[in-house]
């Protein structure tokens, strides 16, 4: 757990073949870590856990940034001083990774995952890893997927002593039929074996997918975060963590610590909640459920302020975007304001003085489908004022007296503007299309409770 959160530094340019403890030396002084910015938290935990010489004196290397692996495929290893003890270690979701975590959902394997698993066994030819290493795969969140991954795909399997995922997601039922059709229920059982998990007590992140990890390998952790923080429930380093009531100021002060805090044997209210979401997420048709996935790990990707695109080229479509509008949006709510785990988590969230009574009716999304038809009529007519113009623009071009057409760039340029503003219309009408559909889905839902 200690190595997963090293990986949440950012820190490429750290030296191949040195000591952990002396990477901390070396940003002792770095505004971004010991200097107290954006990663003092992870920098506190790791100051503290390099104290132990079995922590500290670990060696870094094999860093996928150097092994020329994209932004994603982020990892390296740590070997003990005496290479009896090899790490292989996977960062979370990069850059450009969170679309490919929704078709993880979907499909028996991604872009990303196939590249970790490349990465593993580039590692262990280049180390020429065999029985007298003791090989141990980790990761967090999509770290800790790509290395349940590795450790059930890779043809050196044999040599993962185990595989520790810290709040890393399950697989989808096509993966998991796969590799019980390869191995056979006995070599499926030997792999997952290997398998650990270690999960906040309410992570939001492990509980999605299908689970393969032994429930009896599965570990839950406390995770002390203000309410107002969710993104905290999911970071690493919270289970490292103290929330210190201050009496003089009011207010709660977070410390770090470089030991995990204690396990609690259960979940959480939000990790119930989740569960049961995920549940239901993964009991739609797989292209439904696709379009689900896609539209709530773009949200995540662009909440994160990150690119608009995944790092594979992946982009949300029209259909993902109804799938998510006429299935996830109800199902979410039906299970947070129905189901007996979305009304726990909401109490225990909520001000305790504060009754939600019980609803007996069903669920009414106040949706105005009147208005959202009216919008999509002036998006049409905006089609048509577009198509105009596109004319307009052709006829400009072809005004243009012949002799100046092959000799000028300013004709192409005109050209080109008018097959620009072509694409915009049917970009423009497929919005308007798809926005039609959608208040058509309300209007007989509207019909149906009539």
């Amino acid at each position: 757990m200690v190595l997963d959160t090293f990986m949440y530094l950012d820190y490429k340019e750290a030296r191949e073949g040195v000591p952990l403890r002396e990477i901390l030396t070396d940003l002792e002084t770095h505004p971004d870590y010991g200097g107290g910015g954006v990663h003092f938290g992870e920098y506190t935990i790791l100051k503290e856990a390099a104290v132990n010489e079995e922590v500290g004196d670990l060696v870094i290397g094999c860093q996928s940034v150097n092994m020329g692996y994209d932004s994603g495929t982020c990892a390296c290893t740590f070997t003990s001083p005496d290479k009896s003890n090899v790490y292989v270690v996977y960062r979370g979701t990069g850059d450009g990774e969170w679309p490919d975590n929704g078709i993880g959902m979907t499909q028996e394997a991604t872009a990303q995952q196939k590249r970790a698993l490349s990465y593993f066994e580039e590692v262990v030819q280049y180390m020429d890893l065999g029985e007298n290493h003791r090989v141990i795969v980790t990761g967090h969140s999509k770290g800790g997927n790509k290395a349940q991954f590795v450790t059930m795909e890779s043809k050196y399997g044999k040599l993962i002593d185990a595989c520790y995922s810290v709040d890393g997601q399950g697989f989808s039922e096509m993966a998991v039929d796969r590799w019980k059709s390869k191995y056979g229920q006995e070599g499926y059982e030997e792999r997952t074996g290997k398998l650990n998990g270690i999960h906040g007590e309410n992570d939001y992140v492990s509980v999605l997918g299908n689970s393969i990890i032994p429930e009896e390998h599965i570990r839950y952790v406390k995770t002390p975060v203000e309410k107002n923080n969710f993104a905290g429930y999911h970071d690493i380093k919270y289970m490292f963590a103290s929330l210190d009531y201050v009496g003089i100021s009011g207010e709660y002060v977070t410390t770090f610590h470089g030991r995990k805090n204690s396990d609690t044997g259960k979940k959480g209210e939000l990790g119930i909640y989740a569960a049961a979401l995920s549940g239901k997420v993964m009991n739609l048709a797989p292209e439904k459920r696709d379009g689900c996935a896609a539209v709530i790990m773009q949200i995540m990707e662009v909440a994160g302020g990150k690119r608009k695109t995944g790092i594979n080229g992946e982009k949300l479509k029209l259909s993902d975007i109804k799938d998510f509008t006429v299935m996830g949006v109800p199902l979410i709510t039906q299970s947070l304001f129905k189901g007996k785990e979305g009304r726990s988590f909401l109490w225990s969230f909520l001000d305790k003085k504060v009754s939600l009574g019980e609803i007996t009716g069903g669920i009414v999304l106040q949706v105005n489908d009147r208005e959202l038809f009216r919008q999509a009529q002036i998006l049409k007519d905006a089609v048509e004022e577009m198509k105009k113009l596109t004319e307009e623009i052709r006829q400009t071009a072809e005004g243009i007296p012949l002799y100046m057409k092959g000799g000028t760039v300013f004709y192409h340029r005109i050209k080109l503007a008018a097959n620009k503003t072509e694409k915009l219309e049917n970009q423009l009408f497929l919005t308007a299309q798809f926005q039609e559909q959608v208040s058509e889905s309300y209007r007989k839902w509207d019909l149906q409770e009539s």
